[in-house]
């Protein structure tokens, strides 16, 4: 049988779309601004993609760490800056989460957003994760975790179905792009197979299909908090959304704010 891909080539696959498919997605912007400029630099980001994030703090004056396992949107994300002028602020790293060493570990601020955490799809490998983050901040300093919050009717009620996720023109080649999302689950593991399949129809009438899938262990709240104990943090709040709302189960985020003790 064939080799599993390896993790990077997992998530190189979304290079070519991730920008386009997430253009409009700005929710943890402010707050994650409003935090950054509380603790104070340097700040680290876990799962940095394509910048994202990383651009916008850059621009408000932050020095910055972002790691990511993938190459290929580490090097989106390298163009992007260096366009924007942005390079000398941020330091890129290809890593993974949970063994990532770093040559400071006086981070005032980290954050770890857009269900970057669930890609590790074991428990363990989500604590030595949080472990390893504990270790590279100061005392005191803060954790960002955002999380979907699994809605049982939802998942259920889509299990398995072919929906359509997202339409956009893509600004580089002119392809009409379709996204696809098929999820299956398995409660009883905390798993969600996903696939992404992006079906693209160029303007010479050409289509090609890219298919992007992931595994994804989702947190339920108290599970959520107990890592973040174990791992050393006292956990300082709990929101469904990005404006400090109460969380509850009809909330669509699970976001973790802990402080290193």
């Amino acid at each position: 049988m064939p080799d599993a891909p390896s993790p990077a080539s997992v998530f190189d696959r979304f290079a070519p779309f991730y920008d386009a498919d997430y253009r409009d997605y700005t929710d943890d912007i402010e707050l994650i601004g409003l935090l950054a400029a509380e603790a104070g630099d340097p700040i680290l980001e876990l799962g940095c993609g394509t910048g994202r994030l990383l651009a916008p703090l850059a621009a408000a004056g932050h020095a910055l760490t972002g790691i990511d396992i993938s190459p290929a949107l580490l090097a989106i994300a390298q163009h992007k800056l260096a366009a924007a002028g942005l390079s000398p602020r941020v330091r890129l790293i290809e890593a993974d989460l949970r063994t990532f060493v770093l040559d400071r570990h006086d981070f005032g601020f980290a954050f770890c957003t857009s269900n970057t955490l669930m890609h590790l799809d074991t428990a363990a490998d989500q604590r030595e994760a949080l472990h390893n983050v504990y270790d590279h901040l100061r005392a005191g300093g803060q954790l960002l975790i955002d999380l979907f919050n699994p809605d049982v009717a939802r998942l259920t009620a889509a299990n398995g179905l072919m929906e359509l996720a997202g339409q956009w023109v893509d600004e580089h080649t002119g392809a009409q792009v379709l996204k696809w999302c098929v999820r299956t689950v398995d409660w009883a593991q905390q798993i969600q197979e996903t696939l992404f399949l992006y079906e693209e129809t160029l303007p010479n009438g050409q289509s090609r299909r890219t298919a992007c899938p992931f595994t994804l262990r989702f947190l339920w709240a108290n599970e959520a908090e107990l890592m973040l104990r174990l791992a050393g943090f006292a956990v300082e709040a709990v929101w469904g959304d990005f404006e400090g709302g109460d969380y509850d189960a009809a909330s669509d985020h699970i976001i973790l704010l802990a402080n290193k003790r």
